[in-house]
């Protein structure tokens, strides 16, 4: 016997539809062959009753739909269950529409299953504007990620603009300040000097404010600012490489009044012999040096494991003559490059920002 819920769904055989009823009206038998189909079905598809009736109700279905149509109809039938689905019925003009089909079951006074009464609704026009509105939503779906992924390529490449431009402005102050020191107070000189590095200390204000704007948009803290007056280098250690004395003292000078701590070699193997104990966060070695001992130093530091100094960054002096040197350095292993001799300014920058770099 059928459950009370089917039975109350189900539609006894006298209630067959009549003709003259303005709908796609189909009634089945128990073994899912047409035995009515109303005059508003046959107008629609175009088919004559001869045809239609019987097997042949399904010609009218889309190629692509009949399998679930079918296999739809099977499973309601077993199961003597209403159904609804959603299929393309071709039209008298050949052309295909959606339709709602919904069916449910019909049963004898005595209980028996009597097969199935249901009836068809075009809903075409609304199935084309639900298309129509997915692909208008898929379109500004993808617009809306075009746009945040141009907005977050914007941002990366402003901060990328503004880290590099903050590593210079600091170094001018730095080296200005440090000027300022060897001419007399009130000199002229000392005057240019003092504004110069205060307009640098101005820029880099200006800067560090737009990188932390840039950073709590990209929802990461801002990062903590160096004081005014806090040396662009401290803390920071260097291992200083070059066969020149002069050159190596000279280096050493420059970094040591940004207020790094710095240990020198004057070639590779003592500079491995260093970092045996000395844990330096930046190598900054000339390239050039007696049987391409550049090369070679940083291939060797490359190969150290982490916490011998094998991933720390590093900077290579290459002549100025030779500027094809520096892509070979890169190449090479070193994370940046400096022509030699290299300027104050544009060293402690790019120390500066190899050290900062994570």
């Amino acid at each position: 016997m059928h459950s009370d819920r089917v039975l109350h769904q189900a539609v006894p055989t006298r209630s067959l539809p009549a003709e003259g009823i303005p709908a796609m009206v189909w009634s089945a038998r128990p073994d899912m062959s047409c035995e009515y189909l109303s005059e508003e079905w046959l107008r629609f598809t175009g088919l004559p009753a001869a045809l239609a009736l019987g097997d042949g109700w399904s010609r009218g279905v889309h190629p692509e739909d009949l399998a679930r149509w079918l296999d739809t109809c099977v499973r309601a039938f077993d199961a003597q269950e209403p159904f609804c689905m959603e299929y393309r019925l071709r039209r008298h003009d050949g052309e295909y529409r959606w339709v709602l089909d919904r069916g449910v079951p019909r049963f004898a006074p005595d209980g028996a299953f009597a097969g199935y009464v249901g009836v068809c609704v075009d809903i075409d026009d609304r199935k084309r504007c639900e298309h129509e509105l997915a692909r208008a939503l898929e379109r500004e779906r993808k617009l809306r990620t075009a746009v945040e992924e141009a907005g977050r390529l914007r941002d990366g490449f402003l901060a990328t603009v503004l880290h590099d431009l903050q590593s210079p402005v600091q170094a001018i102050a730095t080296w200005a300040r440090h000027l300022r020191g060897q001419v007399l107070p009130t000199s002229e000189a000392a005057d240019a000097l003092d504004a110069i590095e205060r307009n640098a200390l101005s820029q880099d204000r200006i800067i560090s404010d737009l990188l932390d704007l840039s950073r709590v948009a990209s929802g990461v803290a801002p990062v903590r600012r160096h004081a005014a007056n806090e040396p662009l280098l401290a803390g920071t250690r260097i291992l200083v490489v070059d066969d020149d004395p002069a050159a190596r003292e000279n280096l050493e000078k420059v970094l040591a009044i940004a207020g790094a701590e710095v240990k020198a070699a004057s070639g590779a193997d003592e500079a491995l012999e260093t970092l045996r104990e000395y844990r330096a966060d930046v190598l900054l070695s000339g390239l050039r040096m007696s049987t391409g001992q550049g090369y070679s130093l940083i291939r060797a530091v490359r190969g150290l494991p982490a916490e011998r100094g094998g991933c720390m960054r590093a900077a290579a002096l290459t002549p100025a003559e030779r500027p094809e040197d520096g892509l070979r350095a890169v190449a090479a292993g070193y994370d940046a490059q400096l022509a030699k001799p290299a300027e104050p300014v544009a060293l402690l920058a790019t120390i500066s920002r190899l050290a900062e770099a994570p």
